[in-house]
């Protein structure tokens, strides 16, 4: 059995607010001969964007996004993407690429921007907690919402799960 080629580019899209979705239209720029496959990940109260993409609801903070996106590839027939892109906002840029190089590690996806931005100190904090869920799923399969089951239950409501 052959080892078979990834796939291309996929561009996934966090939550999908405004900044975001700008951030798409200049990663766009970068495929002037192809069309990269798009993912919008977003909770079911954020608005829906205003063009139709392939979308999945699920996930109420970036790492269970992050999460879901790998169950989602995982699960998929097709070949996995050699690359992600991930647009965001500045901010964010910096954890969600990060995060999902813990996420993906070892599956030969590049994730995309690279290099990532550096975090801004307001950032680094939540990184290193989120890289610490991250770990912890890929050991167990949990993010750990079960040893803070109220902020779970406060971000899935604010989430609309």
């Amino acid at each position: 059995m052959g080892h078979q080629q990834p796939g291309g580019d996929l561009i996934v899209i966090l939550d999908g607010g405004s900044e975001r979705l700008a951030q798409v239209d200049q990663f766009r720029q970068l495929f002037s001969f192809k069309k990269p496959q798009q993912l919008l990940i977003r909770c079911t109260r954020t608005p829906p964007p205003p063009q139709a993409m392939q979308e999945l609801r699920q996930g109420y903070d970036t790492v269970t996004q992050i999460t879901a996106l790998a169950d989602w590839l995982r699960r998929r027939q097709a070949q996995p993407p050699q690359r992600i892109w991930i647009p965001t906002d500045s901010e964010h840029t910096a954890r969600a690429t990060l995060l999902a190089r813990i996420a993906f590690a070892g599956q030969r996806i590049q994730i995309q921007p690279d290099p990532p931005p550096s975090p801004s100190p307001g950032e680094r904090r939540k990184l290193v907690r989120d890289a610490l869920r991250l770990s912890l799923w890929r050991a167990t399969g949990s993010t750990g919402g079960w040893m803070v089951p109220q902020a779970v239950a406060r971000k899935r409501a604010q989430c609309g799960l």
